[in-house]
């Protein structure tokens, strides 16, 4: 089972979600059996629709003179005939800003008409009455990006938005969404924590109670460049120890009292023996379709490519895909996969971990025992030709 989707939020009266509900237990069953070749189609995709964004935020991995890139719409023809009968959830690009792809409206007509649920993270500047009614039939969670809880710091941070504005904007979202019958949306916070804003954590919790939100999450950042490498806390042990034993307490006491469901980055100080071993779950289930249709395995192979998205079986159980789940059942994960986090899990939500620092810093490292944070970094932007 994919703990990334909610099949439960799915639509009991859409004609397609039966076939849903099949094809995720055949994937899950052949996940349980560790597969080479998978009878089942992938259960979420993450569609990156566009790299283009209407903020310049200091810590984005994608530079200025890059922000142009979109995915075709041609690309949404091939995903209604080879995925959506059979998916449960689409996550459309985590790079970019996703309302600002010109074609956001008719992606989310093609996820209602096949009953397909929606995981959308946003910078919330483009929430307004309209957008929201593209996406409210299907969305089941929004993850809004807060860098900072006050004014100065998230304006700092995420250059060319409003605070009070965007703060207006989820109000008006939390709002709409509430009177969604079929599911009950959640409506996120999401930080990155930096050198100059994490202590702003617990001020996080109570803006997003203040604002109706469900949630707040907050994981460190992944630097980018040298500049930003400054702002990491695992450069700064001295921080890391404060939020360790200051700041995640207060918050985490702080989402009690106030009703906010908290996911933020564990304490350090972990070892592999704390963790529970399993076998990442992504390549029986879900799927990466990149900007060009090129299908990849994960966020984590940036360099191998499955094959595309127009020949999407020959991919999904091509070469690629049974290398790496063939890998996972010898006991010998391939490339990427050779000490990921995802073939881990905390034995509780807050437990210490094992972090690999260096990850997280622009000049990382490849040969640590275990990339805890490898289960989220994502693509390296790489200059383009020529």
């Amino acid at each position: 089972m994919d703990p990334y989707i909610d099949p439960r939020a799915l639509d009991p009266a859409h004609p397609l979600t039966p076939r849903k509900l099949e094809n995720l237990a055949r994937a899950s069953a052949a996940y349980q059996g560790l597969e080479e070749r998978v009878e089942a189609r992938p259960v979420k995709v993450t569609f990156q629709t566009n790299e283009t964004c209407n903020l310049a935020c200091l810590h984005c991995q994608i530079p200025p003179d890059r922000k142009r890139r979109t995915m075709s719409p041609v690309l949404l023809d091939l995903l209604r005939t080879h995925l959506l009968p059979d998916l449960v959830e689409l996550h459309p690009t985590n790079i970019g800003e996703p309302l600002a792809w010109p074609h956001f409206r008719r992606l989310c007509h093609d996820l209602a008409e096949h009953g397909v649920l929606l995981d959308l993270t946003t910078n919330g500047t483009l929430l307004d009455s309209r957008r929201i009614a593209w996406f409210a039939p299907v969305v089941r969670d929004v993850k809004v990006s807060f860098d900072g809880a006050r004014k100065a710091t998230f304006e700092r941070f995420r250059r060319g938005a409003s605070f009070d504005r965007t703060c207006d904007n989820v109000r008006g979202l939390v709002t709409t969404l509430r009177r969604v019958a079929v599911r009950r949306p959640q409506v996120a916070l999401q930080m990155t924590l930096m050198k100059d804003n994490f202590r702003e954590l617990p001020d996080l919790v109570r803006l997003a109670a203040d604002l109706g939100a469900d949630r707040v999450k907050a994981y460190h950042l992944f630097s980018f460049s040298t500049e930003m490498d400054a702002q990491s806390l695992m450069a700064r042990p001295d921080l890391l120890l404060e939020y360790d034993t200051q700041i995640l307490p207060e918050t985490l006491g702080l989402g009690e009292t106030l009703g906010v469901d908290l996911r933020v980055a564990e304490p350090s100080g972990g070892s592999p023996r704390t963790l529970l071993p399993r076998t990442c779950f992504l390549p029986w289930h879900e799927t990466w379709i990149d900007l060009d249709g090129s299908v990849r395995v994960c966020h984590s192979f940036a360099r191998e490519t499955a094959g595309r998205l127009d020949a999407f079986e020959q991919a999904w159980n091509g070469p690629l895909y049974r290398q790496v789940r063939a890998g996972f059942a010898s006991g010998s994960p391939r490339g990427p996969c050779e000490a990921c986090g995802m073939n881990f899990a905390k034995r509780e939500e807050h437990a210490p971990v094992p972090y690999d620092r260096s990850a997280f810093l622009h000049e990382s490292s490849e040969h640590a025992p275990l990339h805890w944070s490898g289960r989220m970094r994502p693509f390296d932007i790489q200059p383009s030709p020529g």
